[in-house]
């Protein structure tokens, strides 16, 4: 393949692993709001979208709450199932209650889970989470990142970041995690390289809106081309152009935006929603 220039960079195509539909008033404003999503990822060669919907802030919310928020994934995926998948969010402390959600949202058509900060990726109470998507074969996306600032803290006490992924790698190597949004502000270069050492199944994705240069350089130098996915988080443009802008292979950028999430499909006996094109 050719090197590519940036309009041709722009047109490969890309599956975004880590991206939301929210919970809004109704649904005619969810149908043009996954609508908006779908029309901005056509300008960026974004073929289809992982989407989730969790409850943040660290709330501890109800189960009827958690299902409420998996039941308006589900409306954008039938709505559009050529574009948008679902990641279930559960709060893992509902114990039993979590994993019949993870079930139900798995025999409903989504590909993985989602968890935010309501509870730490090594905190014994994800342990039966992880587990099960061990044997559906399935990834977790948890929100993450090294924060330092004391308000940031105090905000989200028991965020992730790379020594507990790492912590949870070891313990349990044949999970798929993710650790989310690189670029999700705090200390991005000490909570990848914590994680340099985690099993082939430890996976960062690139997101966030903090668009340091070297990010992506960074990422593939700890962790491999191999385990750096492709996400935006809303962050549509920088995420792409900060892959795009890397001093990378075109063999790297393709495992970023494409390769690695066919893999993640792969294991559950699933592909991705659109045939990828040949660039070039």
């Amino acid at each position: 393949m050719m090197e590519l220039d940036i309009g041709e960079w722009l047109r490969y195509p890309k599956i975004d692993m880590h991206c939301h539909v929210w919970n809004l008033a109704n649904e005619k404003e969810e149908q043009v709001s996954s609508e908006q999503l779908i029309l901005a990822g056509e300008m960026l060669g974004i073929t289809e979208f992982w989407c989730s919907s969790p409850i943040i802030g660290g709330l501890i919310a109800s189960v009827e709450a958690v299902r409420e928020e998996n039941d308006t994934i589900l409306r954008a995926i039938k709505r559009h199932p050529q574009h948008i998948r679902g990641m279930c969010f559960v709060i893992p402390g509902h114990y039993q209650m979590a994993l019949d959600e993870i079930n139900r949202c798995l025999d409903s058509g989504m590909i993985g889970i989602k968890l935010y900060n309501q509870y730490r990726i090594n905190d014994p109470a994800v342990f039966p989470v992880i587990e099960l998507a061990i044997e559906r074969k399935v990834p977790i996306l948890e929100h993450a990142g090294y924060l330092h600032a004391r308000e940031d803290l105090d905000s989200q006490p028991l965020i992730s970041h790379g020594e507990h992924f790492a912590e949870v790698s070891a313990r349990y190597p044949k999970a798929m995690l993710i650790h989310a949004h690189i670029g999700g502000g705090g200390d991005w270069e000490r909570t990848v390289s914590a994680m340099r050492h985690g099993s082939p199944n430890l996976y960062c994705d690139v997101s966030g809106s903090n668009l340091d240069d070297g990010q992506v350089e960074w990422a593939v130098a700890e962790m491999g081309a191999e385990s750096v996915l492709f996400g935006t988080d809303g962050t549509m443009t920088g995420s792409v152009g900060k892959v795009i802008d890397a001093t990378l292979t075109e063999e790297d950028k393709s495992l970023i935006f494409w390769k690695n999430a066919e893999r993640i499909l792969a294991a559950q006996g699933a592909r991705p929603t659109q045939p990828r094109e040949v660039v070039g």
